[in-house]
């Protein structure tokens, strides 16, 4: 049985102020954003269309509604189209204490648009027929076309800001700009979005909501009624700016700009850059013209491989056939924090590697509320974060709002994917997890200042005899004081209080966890779960090996049949065959040493390469055959590692690996390379021929597992001895 609980850490922290990180719910999938509710309670959006709601004090994770979007599914993982749709944003109405009304971005799962719509709860639940749709963003999907933004909240004035991405593929622009003015280029050109004053996209909207929609507040960049512009702009020239944060007092808007990838300048551009972003007014934040501190693109003519005309920052111009909006367009504004793949010169805090820059929220010191996760001395500082880097940096602002200081805060976190602050001044960090894509390792956690009370810890039991029942198993507390131990059923959208005890029992009905919560004195928590639904049943996969062979040597030649009652996809088909060595024990597949598996971790190329599943990048184990008998096989690696680069496995680039040490480096390759020793496997084909692997190491005897597997199936594995 698998328990989990509300655990304290002291998180890896560069400042003065010790903070805790407690786990307040763990196993979400592709969580995008968070918003906190008045109560404390916790709502996320999840990129497949799941709408949850997280109760800190008990443990409660609860799907309150199914939204249907558009959104890349684990059938179709390679697809091109619409790869980076699903459900987007949250944000909670200001009045939400009494209107229980919420708003969220989602890619409508037939129109070729995001939607902002308005939902209302209703007895704790989504009210899908409360729907109003407020605001539609026309988008594309062909062609690996990405960036949604996808970021909604509320300012201090109630004015609600989203964030749009610029809707273009990135890839197909060498990693500069992607201004390609071809016929038939619309997907790569954003020029025609992100350029363009005419277009939703690539922009930070501003509305003021009203009953059936929203009106256009005073002091947006484009005044309505001048032609050629859209008056929900507030900010514009923007890649993907990922997530966005409004100061409580000033109004000051923050945002992450996700930069392109080119590791180093050229003829066409500057190298790519992060920003973190600040507008004390609406202006034009440059892109696809303009990047970092104002460093220009050129225009390009994509056809002839020449550069056309050099940008001109205070006066950029959008020569694009596809631009509906004005030629000239406003002057560019500088970021305020920006940096590449390398060492940043003028931000070396922000370290090396992958990027993926994040705005939260900006702390101010309040010594009337219970937390302040920073000192006095830290008063108005912007809190941003790094998905790729996994860190929390402190942004320290002066009384102009200029960037004062710049520190890191927290470091070894798992793809930080939103920070919100609650009333009572601790932190809310919603971690999207190790996958990208299909990704179940989600988290919600919260720090607080360290104060020396550790959590109680609690395990559960069935409780013999008693049908339905559970009891405590073991519960202590580190400061031996006394522990209170409540019991709750998960019941769809909401929970039932099963009241206090050493048992708990389960009554008759469909309920999908009970959960034992340990609390000591100081209000400190621990929870226990016992899920109590069992898994969807999948269609099960049949597969036939001919001549039904009594024994398989290294280097044998198998013949095999798959079928299903609806026969798979062929082309998502895997056919596999493993060797399993006589040591009486086996992990179910390839597997990393745990050293190189935390190396790996730490590095975080978990972000875009799994063990066996393809992510963003191929998984290991392909890697592995693709190289096995090359000779240099780890000296190409190991230079592929230092570069980056694209066009080996499609489209999107990996990024230089400048942080990684050249010994990590090595150690990492080998044991790659090692992946693929005993298994060979074949795809694209419902019946054929599979040739074992080649011997390795001094083997004899053991077993080899010949299995089947597709998406939405239920896997099928034959054993047969080995030689």
């Amino acid at each position: 049985m698998k328990n989990l609980s509300l655990l304290f850490l002291l998180a890896p922290i560069v400042s003065a102020q010790a903070l805790v990180k407690e786990t307040i719910a763990t196993g979400l999938r592709d969580p995008m954003e968070v918003a906190i509710a008045p109560d404390g309670h916790f709502f996320v959006t999840e990129r497949e269309g799941r709408l949850l709601r997280i109760n800190p004090e008990t443990g409660g994770v609860f799907e309150i509604g199914k939204i249907e979007v558009h959104a890349l599914r684990a059938s179709h993982r390679d697809s091109s189209y619409g790869r980076e749709d699903g459900l987007q944003g949250i944000a909670v109405d200001p009045d939400f204490a009494n209107n229980q009304r919420i708003y969220i971005y989602y890619s409508h799962p037939e129109k070729l648009i995001n939607r902002l719509s308005r939902f209302t709860l209703k007895d704790g639940a989504l009210d899908h027929g409360s729907e109003v749709p407020i605001l539609e963003v026309p988008i594309d999907r062909e062609e690996r076309v990405c960036h949604h933004g996808g970021s909604v909240e509320f300012g201090p004035d109630g004015l609600l800001y989203l964030s749009t991405g610029d809707n273009t593929n990135p890839f197909r622009s060498d990693g500069y700009s992607p201004l390609d003015n071809r016929e038939g280029r619309g997907w790569a050109d954003a020029q025609r979005t992100a350029g363009n004053t005419n277009d939703l996209r690539g922009k930070i909207l501003r509305i003021k909501l009203t009953e059936d929609g929203y009106e256009i507040p005073e002091g947006n960049l484009f005044a309505p009624g001048t032609e050629k512009t859209r008056p929900e702009i507030y900010v514009m020239g923007c890649r993907n700016p990922f997530r966005i944060s409004l100061d409580p007092k000033t109004k000051t808007l923050y945002w992450g700009e996700v930069g392109p990838d080119a590791a180093e300048p050229s003829e066409f551009g500057p190298k790519g850059h992060d920003e973190v972003n600040q507008a004390k007014a609406p202006g034009n934040y440059g892109w696809p013209f303009v990047i970092a501190d104002n460093q220009p693109y050129p225009i390009r003519d994509f056809k002839k491989k020449a550069v056309v005309e050099m940008t001109d920052p205070a006066a950029p111009k959008n020569p694009s056939q596809r631009n509906t909006g004005l030629s000239i367009l406003p002057p560019a504004q500088p970021a305020m924090i920006w940096y590449p793949y390398k060492k940043s010169e003028e931000f070396p805090v922000m370290g090396e590697g992958g990027r993926n820059a994040m705005a939260g929220p900006v702390f101010y010191h309040d010594s009337s509320r219970t937390y302040n996760i920073l000192n006095k001395e830290d008063d108005h500082s912007l809190l941003t974060y790094e998905w790729m880097r996994g860190k929390i940096y402190k942004a320290k602002l002066d009384q102009d709002e200029k960037l004062e200081k710049l520190e890191v805060l927290i470091d070894g976190l798992s793809h930080p994917m939103d920070l919100e602050m609650k009333k009572d001044g601790s932190l809310v960090l919603l971690e999207y997890g190790s996958d990208w894509w299909f990704n179940t390792t989600g988290g919600v956690y919260r720090f607080r200042p360290e104060d020396g009370n550790k959590p109680p810890t609690i395990t559960i039991k069935p409780t013999e005899g008693v049908e339905g029942g559970f009891s405590v198993d073991q519960a202590t507390d580190p400061e031996n004081e006394k522990i209170t131990v409540n019991w709750y059923l998960t019941e769809g959208a909401s929970e039932r209080d099963l009241g206090s005890g050493s048992t708990g029992v389960v009554p008759d009905g469909v309920f999908q966890e009970l959960r034992a919560v340990a609390q000591d004195p100081k209000g400190a928590i621990a929870v226990a779960r016992a899920p109590l639904s069992g898994a969807a049943t999948t269609q099960p996969l049949n597969l036939e090996i001919v001549g039904d062979p009594k024994q398989l040597a290294f280097g044998d030649t198998l013949q095999f049949k798959v079928g299903a009652g609806k026969a798979p996809d062929p082309a998502q088909l895997i056919v596999r065959a493993r060797y399993i060595p006589p040591t009486g024990h086996d992990a179910g597949g390839p597997q990393l040493s745990e050293d190189i598996a935390e190396l790996v971790k730490s590095n975080q190329c978990f972000a875009c390469h799994q063990l066996t599943v393809t992510s963003v990048g191929p998984h290991y184990l392909n890697v592995s055959l693709k190289y096995r008998d090359r000779e240099d096989a780890a000296a190409y690696l190991k230079e592929k590692l230092k570069t980056g680069g694209a066009g080996v496995w499609g489209e999107v680039p990996m990024p230089p690996q400048i942080a990684l040490k050249e010994v990590d480096s090595e150690k990492i390759i080998r044991a790659i390379l090692s992946l693929s020793d005993g298994i060979s496997e074949t795809t694209g084909t419902l019946e054929g021929t599979l040739k074992l692997s080649p011997p390795y190491g001094n083997h004899t005897g053991g077993a080899w597992e010949i299995s089947a597997e597709a998406p939405g199936y239920a896997p099928k594995k034959i054993r047969v001895s080995a030689k």
